[in-house]
């Protein structure tokens, strides 16, 4: 199922709500429907956060069953950044002394099945998939 929301923070709660009527539908377990929305929490926090300007809708397309979730948001008029590049990220020094950002698009690639990324005509899609386990 599809739906576009608004480029603000603000959507998130929509996101959530959207998101969280198809999986409860389709009795997707709990310990999948965590991972999806902390997955798409900081999908769609970073196009807001680095594409402020951008006044194009996000478009979240929402597929679920008991075993399986696929998620794919795509963001329209926006440079290529592919998420699925593996970038260097310090998880050992204290906290205090790493560097900001990366650490996000980290523990997603840890949490997910696969993540995909394609990039085309200034649109760039990321897909997701999480099932049990």
């Amino acid at each position: 199922m599809q739906k576009k929301f608004n480029r603000s923070y603000e959507s998130l709660e929509q996101i959530f709500e959207f998101t969280e009527r198809i999986l409860a539908t389709e009795h997707v377990e709990q310990s999948v429907r965590f991972p999806v929305h902390f997955v798409m929490e900081e999908l769609f926090t970073n196009m807001v956060k680095y594409n402020p300007d951008n006044s194009h809708d996000i478009l979240l397309d929402v597929d679920a069953s008991s075993d399986h979730v696929t998620v794919s948001m795509t963001d329209f008029d926006v440079d290529e950044f592919d998420v699925t590049v593996d970038r260097e990220v310090d998880t050992e020094s204290p906290l205090e002394e790493r560097p900001i950002g990366g650490l996000g698009l980290h523990l997603i690639k840890k949490m997910v099945d696969s993540i995909e990324y394609e990039h085309r005509n200034k649109q760039s899609t990321i897909t997701f998939t999480k099932g049990p386990g």
